[in-house]
């Protein structure tokens, strides 16, 4: 009897170790981005222990990682079932739901997750969970960056020493733009841990972000002399010789790192997002058709279609693309759960409308769908402006200029717009206001040409006369700038020379000298236009002019 008993514990312990390996190989295929060996790996382990809630986390990250997002929340809403008081598959949720722009939502789950881990002071005596929520709080599109620094600091109060934490707190520091403190939390991770690369790999993500190529090159170099197949490391290789324009070099990179990961079409897609982040949207664009061949049915490849048309048909002038990304977001929109869409879709959908003629309604409406739901997506106000002024609505556009200008924080863009917001104004006929703003334009940039010529058409416009001479300096001014690149300001210095002989023509009590200067201006006008009728008539009108008999 006692023999069938250790037999019996002999079997058991068996079963312990082959599940605990099997929990680590996953976790090393999650590490290593080979997800669909992770999903597998952990619906055995499932099987196994159906009531450990942690399989089913590891198992949603799995499916989160092959862009599957509604078999992850299966995951974690089985795994909330298997185990209630598991924190791991309320923050599984949160995350999804964050990702898709539902914050109240996704605070909710977070916020469970915290609860289950407080103790009777209502404090947190859980660092891994308050690190888990902070970086869910900071991994997706939408993020919730004071919150996950609220809680990635509580996790540090509690546990100062955890590789892990330490990462989770570098990740939030990036996703904050605080490059140093960041780097910090990395190097005190490789302090407790000189032979785990993940660290390492982050350090280089930092330095990627900066495109500092010498201590991108640096870190990865020692991540990869830990591990030469790390695959995290891989990537980033791969981005950094994109970054330097080494594209065969990244290339040949990047399929060593799908050998160590997966050749996986979720790999294949982050690919091309690699490629799309790194602004090589022409290639993007290749390898999601190639993709494409495969593969018809992943709807997100549709929303990077259309992004990349858009981005390769602004760079190369290709109309055609346009066509091409419409279609591809129209696709889109199709296929996806509306709850899932994000902002980002709507403001790529109306750019690209916004370019076929026709559709500048269209681009609009959605633009509209954009503010609706992030209003704090100021960059859309100028593309409304471009549109409107395109459908004469200049009123419209003067005051789509005018908003993004009041929050708009970056001076170097400020020139660019307030020229947008003058000329909106001057063609709807409010020249006043248009003055004022080409006049703002001068005094951040007194050297601007076409300030000045446009403080010309807007003061002229105030005149019941020419003769009034409220444009005269401006364009003098404009004058004494355009000329030296004649060519290129022709249209602007014919008006500008038509003005200013037509105001010494009209002068009351002209002179010899009025007479002369109109006449030099019509000669500027022949030697830009030399058959300009009415400068020629004019000319001979003048020359037979006397000068009125001085007082």
């Amino acid at each position: 009897m006692k023999k069938y008993i250790l037999s019996i514990t002999l079997l058991f312990t068996f079963f312990i170790s082959l599940h605990a390996q099997s929990t680590k190989e996953g976790l090393k295929a999650i590490d290593f981005e080979r997800y669909e060996f992770a999903r597998d790996n952990f619906k055995q382990v499932i099987m196994q222990e159906p009531k450990k809630g942690d399989n089913y986390y590891y198992l949603g990250q799995s499916y989160i990682n092959l862009l599957q997002t509604d078999s992850a929340l299966l995951a974690y809403n089985l795994g909330i079932i298997a185990e209630p008081i598991n924190t791991k598959n309320y923050i599984g949720i949160g995350e999804i739901l964050l990702n898709e722009n539902k914050v109240p939502e996704a605070k909710g789950y977070f916020e469970k997750a915290l609860a289950i881990s407080r103790g009777k002071d209502g404090r947190s005596t859980d660092a891994i969970t308050l690190a888990m929520v902070a970086s869910a709080m900071v991994s997706g599109e939408t993020k919730l960056l004071d919150d996950a620094l609220t809680n990635i600091n509580e996790a540090l109060e509690l546990n100062k020493k955890n590789y892990d934490i330490l990462v989770m707190a570098g990740d939030v520091m990036l996703e904050r733009n605080e490059g140093g403190p960041s780097a910090t939390f990395f190097e005190k991770a490789i302090d407790l841990d000189k032979n785990n690369p993940k660290a390492y790999a982050r350090v280089a993500g930092i330095w990627l972000r900066v495109k500092n190529a010498e201590a991108t090159l640096t870190a990865l170099t020692k991540a990869l002399a830990i591990d030469s197949n790390y695959a995290p490391a891989l990537k980033s290789m791969a981005e950094y010789y994109y970054q330097i324009r080494k594209y065969e070099k990244a290339k040949e990179t990047y399929i060593k790192y799908l050998k160590n990961s997966e050749e996986s079409n979720a790999n294949k897609i982050r690919f091309a997002q690699i490629l799309f982040n790194t602004k090589e949207y022409e290639e993007a664009l290749k390898k999601i058709e190639e993709i494409q061949k495969t593969d018809k049915n992943n709807v997100y490849l549709f929303r990077m279609a259309g992004y990349s048309c858009y981005e390769v048909a602004e760079a190369k002038k290709d109309t055609s693309k346009y066509r091409l990304g419409i279609s591809s977001m129209e696709t889109f929109f199709e296929k996806i759960d509306p709850k899932k869409i994000i902002s980002s879709d709507y403001e790529y959908y109306g750019k690209l409308l916004s370019r076929v003629a026709g559709r500048e309604n269209d681009a609009l409406l959605n633009f509209g769908k954009v503010l609706g739901m992030d209003s704090s997506k100021i960059e859309i106000y100028p593309e409304m402006g471009r549109i409107n002024n395109k459908l004469k609505k200049f009123n419209e556009a003067a005051a789509n200029f005018e908003y993004y200008l009041s929050k708009n924080k970056n001076p170097n863009t400020t020139v660019y717009y307030l020229m947008s917001l003058g000329r909106s104004l001057y063609f709807g006929k409010q020249y006043g206001r248009a003055d004022t703003a080409f006049m703002k334009v001068n005094d951040l940039k007194p050297d601007y040409a076409e300030a000045f010529l446009f403080r010309g058409h807007s003061n002229a416009a105030l005149e019941t006369d020419t003769k009034e001479g409220k444009a005269k300096e401006f364009y003098e001014k404009y004058i004494a700038l355009a000329e030296p690149a004649a060519d290129k300001n022709k249209p602007g210095l014919l008006i500008a020379y038509d003005y200013l002989a037509t105001f010494y023509v009209k002068r009351d009590d002209k002179k010899l000298d009025d007479i002369n200067s109109a006449k030099s201006f019509y000669n500027k006008i022949l030697a830009l236009d030399p058959e300009n009728k009415t400068a020629k008539e004019n000319i001979k009108l003048l020359t037979q002019q006397k000068a009125a008999p001085k007082k």
